[in-house]
């Protein structure tokens, strides 16, 4: 009876533990796994338009649309960038898609692109 006590709960318990890792399992099979899910960073990407660049002094001014992540409405600010090299491509006037974050009270554009 002792051997029914015990033997009882660790196949419950196993059971659950298994039925829990084959939910979170994707299967092979399935439909997505035949399309790459698109990252946070991608689909966080708000559009704007640049109104001035200053690659020297790491900044960038755009005219922006919502800014989702960061709970802000449309405007014109300036953005720092951590690299020159993200402002290399782009010149004033060009419409991009461009990831923006808060860092240590900074607002910083992380990702720029040019728009499509």
């Amino acid at each position: 009876m002792k051997t029914a006590q015990l033997t009882l709960p660790l196949l419950c318990a196993a059971l659950f533990a298994s039925a829990a890792a084959l939910a979170q399992a994707p299967a092979a099979d399935s439909h997505t796994a035949h399309h790459p899910a698109a990252t946070a960073q991608q689909a966080d990407l708000s559009e704007g338009e640049i109104t001035r660049l200053d690659p020297q002094a790491l900044k960038v001014t755009l005219r922006h649309g919502e800014l989702k992540n960061l709970n802000m409405p449309p405007m014109t600010m300036i953005f720092r960038v951590k690299d020159a090299a993200l402002l290399a491509p782009l010149k004033t006037g060009d419409k991009v898609r461009f990831r923006a974050e808060q860092i240590k009270g900074a607002y910083y554009a992380t990702h720029i692109e040019k728009a499509e």
